[in-house]
């Protein structure tokens, strides 16, 4: 599977692959150039020697060597270096001869009827050949100069070894100029991911003015967007609380009712049943409106701080310790009251169902945060973990309750994108419930 590459990565590779493609042609044409450049230089030095000898045949197509004794290069050339007359009265040789000869067609640096070729010398070494080939009275006459390439390619290979070292250095600063650019051009999208962060862990509530004419009219989309959720959001809390009111209020007339004629225990405890499970989703539908607008940050420890002295004492005969281990501060992306009750909730079961102590603790991942209740009581049996997460299962008949606090803490935390997780406290050995919020 082909992993997605970032933006940075995308146009990093996107400039280099450019660059160096740009860069090696016109490496190679450079090369080509220079080529050209030195086999001119040679060529003209031949050139010469060709007319030298040229002018030492006469009108007649013959030869007169001692017309060119005087000239020290084609009087004694040196090693891999000659030339060849073929004219009327015979053929003449001074130096190196190439075993085999080339003259590719078209003709190669033509000039004033001389020519390039290609030989190969007896040793197995390249040679770079000029020829004249021309008429004296009808008989054909031919000139040919012959050196080692190495004339050409020797200076040519220094050439081209400097130019790639240029050329490997050139690259290693382009790439990294190119990577510093690329950082500083993106820091305005690094800097957008954190500002929605932000929002997101209601530290701001909208999009910060002053962006990037490239990335002003996102952030206005969706500093309009926010807007729009929270004007849903007020809507929809109103609708809530007018719903609320609307059916708490014969609830409370009815349980009232109840009790002044005596009603049954049974009789008022279903109506407290009702009313409870009517609270809990009118909860729910506000906090479900919540979840979509601004979210803010609330700091668990004083919540732990205030709840600790009232569930201390639950239980008069036998008191609970409850050790508050959070670190000051402990910011939590939820609402204040709505981290007052899942706290509330669990604290209040581990109290009741403890031996004598309870521990509140936080730690981070990097990635979450948890904050972990663990009691030191009998806790609750593995089979029946996931059962106890329902909606008015109870395991414990003795103890007043009607089985609706874990599951609303469940159904809260996982409003804010958390999960609670029930399992045996390692370290007290009671029931440990670890809410998970992502940071």
């Amino acid at each position: 599977m082909r992993l997605p590459l970032s933006l940075h990565a995308r146009l990093s590779v996107g400039a280099i692959l450019l660059s160096v493609s740009a860069l090696t042609l016109v490496t190679y044409s450079i090369i080509d150039i220079i080529n050209g450049v030195l086999s001119d230089n040679i060529d003209i030095a031949f050139d010469a020697h060709i007319n030298v000898i040229d002018h030492a045949v006469d009108k007649d197509g013959n030869f007169h060597p001692d017309q060119v004794a005087g000239f020290p290069d084609l009087a004694g050339p040196g090693a891999q270096w000659g030339w060849q007359v073929e004219a009327v009265n015979g053929q003449w040789k001074k130096g190196s001869m190439p075993a085999n000869t080339y003259y590719p067609w078209p003709r190669i640096h033509p000039s004033g009827g001389i020519y390039s070729g290609i030989g190969m010398a007896t040793d197995g070494s390249e040679l770079h050949i000029r020829r004249l080939e021309t008429r004296r009275q009808g008989h054909p006459v031919s000139i040919t100069v012959i050196a080692s390439s190495i004339l050409i390619n020797g200076p040519l290979g220094q050439a081209r070894d400097a130019i790639y070292r240029s050329l490997a250095l050139f690259i290693l600063v382009l790439v990294a100029t190119a990577i510093v650019q690329l950082r500083y051009g993106l820091r305005p999208l690094r800097r957008l991911g954190k500002d929605l962060l932000q929002i997101r862990n209601g530290e701001v509530q909208r999009l910060p003015d002053g962006q990037p004419a490239e990335l002003a009219p996102l952030a206005d989309q969706i500093n309009g967007l926010i807007a729009l959720n929270n004007s849903g959001l007020e809507v929809a809390r109103m609708n809530a609380a007018n719903l609320a009111h609307s059916v708490k209020t014969p609830l409370s007339s009815l349980m009232l009712q109840l009790e002044h004629e005596g009603a049954s225990a049974e009789a008022r405890a279903l109506v407290a049943s009702i009313s409870q499970r009517v609270a809990h989703h009118l909860k729910r539908a506000r906090n479900g409106a919540g979840s979509l607008g601004a979210r803010v940050r609330t700091d668990a420890y004083p919540l732990v701080e205030a709840i600790r002295p009232v569930l201390a004492s639950i239980r008069r005969h036998q008191p609970v310790h409850i050790d508050n281990r959070l670190p000051q501060p402990t910011h939590i992306g939820i609402d204040p009251e709505d981290l007052s009750e899942l706290l509330g909730n669990l604290l209040e079961n581990a109290c009741r169902y403890a031996g004598a102590q309870v521990v509140v603790s936080a730690r981070e991942d990097g990635v979450d945060r948890t904050i972990q209740v663990e009691d030191d009581g009998a806790g609750i049996p593995a089979e029946d973990l996931a059962r106890v997460l329902q909606p008015g299962v109870r395991l414990d008949e003795v103890t007043e309750g009607y089985g609706f606090g874990l599951a609303i803490v469940r159904e809260l935390v996982g409003l804010y994108g958390g999960t609670l997780v029930l399992a045996r406290s390692p370290a007290l050995g009671g029931l440990c419930a670890t809410l998970r919020f992502p940071k």
